[in-house]
């Protein structure tokens, strides 16, 4: 039987003292309020891709058509060494509902780095590891401990297949210094 023909990932890239990565921007993901829906996936199972969308699609059938802006997804490590994942979609506009599994959460400010990527990133999550990986070589960049993830930030909470930004937290080096924002 043929395989099937591997989707094509686009990206911007960037050139970096003869590396070719992809593009990226070191960045503070500044802390926000999310309202949504909180759910676990193990990313060892076949059937986790179809959880995460049946779980978004959930969402946006819960929240009115007239709500605009982003819509945020974040990826949380439930145990080390585990392929268990702490999966969290929501806004930043607050709404209440009765349903089981939504909450309201605080997320933190992070230091990341900024991807930009069109297509699914649950079926191109490959390509995004190898880039990443190949981010944190070239520009001696090491992840953050953090116990979040990835953050992946669509500009349109109504089109889920738009493109997106995928922030994922790195340590700040001394010459990525920046001011902390107060959380008030």
């Amino acid at each position: 039987m043929p395989s099937p023909i591997p989707s094509v990932v686009k990206r911007p890239i960037k050139n970096i003292n003869g590396d070719i990565v992809a593009d990226f921007t070191l960045t503070v993901l500044e802390p926000i309020r999310l309202s949504g829906v909180a759910f676990e996936v193990d990313l060892a199972a076949e059937d986790y891709k179809a959880k995460i969308r049946s779980r978004s699609n959930e969402l946006l059938r819960t929240i009115d058509k007239t709500v605009k802006g982003p819509c945020y997804v974040v990826y949380s490590n439930c145990q080390p060494d585990s392929t268990c994942f702490k999966v969290l979609v929501g806004t930043p506009h607050t709404f209440q509902t009765e349903k089981p599994f939504y909450f309201t959460v605080d997320v933190p400010p992070l230091f990341c780095a900024k991807f930009k990527y069109f297509g699914d990133l649950l079926d191109i999550g490959d390509v995004f590891i190898t880039d990443f990986i190949r981010f944190l070589k070239i520009t001696r960049q090491e992840a953050d401990d953090s116990h979040i993830e990835l953050v992946q930030v669509f500009d349109n909470i109504h089109d889920l297949g738009s493109a997106y930004h995928i922030y994922a937290p790195v340590k700040s080096l001394p010459i990525d210094a920046f001011d902390e924002p107060k959380i008030t």
